[in-house]
Formats: structure tokens, sequence, C-alpha cells
């Protein structure tokens, strides 16, 4: 056995409260200069694995959604032409480019913190950590609208334009909700299988077996939320997280099964589109060497 019962119970656990701290410091201090300059007119929330409780040590950072509400990208693909042609006769541009709110938050956490420690990328601004502070993903948004006609919203979200002009769009809250009922559901097994095989896979970067681009935090927590609950219910941490390696293993090898797994939100699929055979792909190798290193 490589890695004993013992060692994946404490992998289950979350971070240390000397690191959650840290975390919450980091928190703070970034609302606090937003808000010094936007007052109460943008919504500033958690997101990622540390908002889910799904992080661990190496991970311990933070992801700030910084969303503008006043404005918003619009989702109408699925409106037929009559629908579009009334939605765009009703649909004002931003006076507020998406540009210019990313550009003004970069600048004003630069002020605060200093060129050498803020980072503009492609999807986000990085805060890099200090002595009392950990890295920070500070991500500027504006809200995002589902359109299932041209005046009703069926899904709402955030969005934002990336550096290459791409819009990417997500829906951290109902990814929370829906997280937070599969963990209830399943007795707290769900974040702790999460926890474990993240540290599997911090392990697996560490020994160059895998790359860390095989596997994503996000895109391995949404494999584990399509299990059924039942599955979690296999004994101890160890043997539930070997049958959950086995049931999405399976599971990535029943083409309506795969099909049918969606992103935690429940609002987009995980395993559709050009590269959704990649994605079983990458799925299938990380999962044949967790389940190598955690032994039997």
């Amino acid at each position: 056995m490589a890695i004993s019962r013992d060692q994946i119970e404490r992998w289950g656990n979350a971070p240390s409260e000397n690191e959650e701290s840290k975390c919450q410091k980091t928190v703070e201090q970034i609302k606090e200069i937003i808000r010094g300059r936007f007052g109460n007119g943008v919504f500033i929330y958690l997101q990622g694995s540390y908002k889910n409780r799904t992080n661990v040590r190496a991970e311990s950072d933070v992801d700030i959604v910084v969303e503008n509400p006043n404005y918003y990208f619009p989702n109408t693909y699925s409106l037929n032409e009559d629908e579009k042609r009334k939605f765009e006769a009703a649909f004002s541009p931003a006076t507020y480019p998406f540009e210019n709110f990313k550009s003004d938050i970069h600048l004003l956490l630069q002020n605060k913190f200093g060129t050498s420690y803020v980072q503009r990328n492609n999807k986000c601004i990085k805060v890099g950590k200090d002595t009392s502070r950990v890295n920070a993903d500070v991500v500027p948004c504006y809200t995002y609208k589902r359109f299932s006609s041209a005046t009703a919203v069926e899904a709402e979200g955030i969005a934002f334009a990336d550096d290459s002009n791409g819009v990417i769009d997500s829906f951290p809250k109902q990814h929370y909700e829906n997280g937070a009922s599969k963990n209830l559901g399943t007795d707290g097994k769900f974040k702790k299988v999460v926890r474990a095989l993240k540290n599997a896979r911090n392990d697996l970067i560490d020994v160059n077996q895998i790359q860390e681009s095989l596997m994503r935090s996000f895109f391995l927590e949404c494999l584990v939320w399509n299990v059924p609950n039942a599955d979690f219910n296999s004994g101890d941490l160890y043997d539930t997280t070997r049958q959950i390696i086995a049931r999405i293993w399976e599971d990535l090898g029943n083409i309506e099964r795969a099909k049918n797994y969606a992103e935690i939100s429940d609002l987009k699929w995980l395993l559709r589109g050009s590269d959704a055979e990649t994605k079983k792909q990458n799925a299938k190798d990380f999962l044949q060497k967790a389940w190598n290193y955690i032994g039997n």
C-alpha cells in the first residue's frame, strides 16, 4: 500500500487555522481597497476552493470576485431569430467598458501592494503573498445573464472578457450551493474525498508522474460531484476514495453517463464539446495514476 489509511484521513482534513487566518486577512485587505473606490456599487465575494472548503495546504490561496452588477454580458444563444431581434432592439451596451473596469481594479491593487506584488493576467489580477498574506486571484467581472426569451433570464452568473477578447462565464454561487448540498447528503465525505484526491494529485505532480495541466482542481471537484451519493458510503475515507475513483472510471467508459456529467453549478456540461474526448482521456490518465498511488 503506497498511501496509508491514516494518510488519506489526514489528506481529507481542511487546512490549519493559521492558514485560514492568513486567507481571511488577505480577503479583508482587498475588500477594503476596492470598497474605497467603488463603495457598495460592486459585489465582492469568494469563489473557488477556499470558498467551497475543498482547498488543501498546497493551494491555500483565495479567489476573489469583484462583480459590477450595473452591467452584464448576455447569452442569447438559445433564442430564436425573432426573440434575438427583440432583445437586440432593447439592449444598451455598457457605458463603462469592461477593459476599463479591469484596469481600474488593477491600478487600485498596484497602488496598495506595489507593482512587484501585483500582476495582470489574462483572466484575473494576481496579488502575491507575503509573510501575512496568501496569494490571491482577483477576478473583475460583470453579471452574466442567460436568456430564455427576449425578456426572461433563466440563469444568472458572472462573466468577464479575458485579455484575448474571449468571454468566459461561470456560476460560482450555484456551484457553492450545490457543493454544500452534496457534502450534506454524503455526511461530509464529498469534500473530504475531493481534498484527498487533490493531495494525491499534488504528490503525483511533485514526483513528476503527471503534469499540473492534466487535472485541474476545478475539473477534479466536478468529476467527484457527479458520483451518486450512495457511492460515498463505502466504509472509511480510504475505501470511499477508492470507490469514487472506480465509479468515475466506469462512467467515463459509458458514453451516455459521461455525456451527462455536469459542472457543480449544474448549468454547464462538463464532458461535451470539441474537447470532450481529450478531457475524458486526461481524467482516465489521472485516475489510473491515483489508483496505483493510493494502493490497494
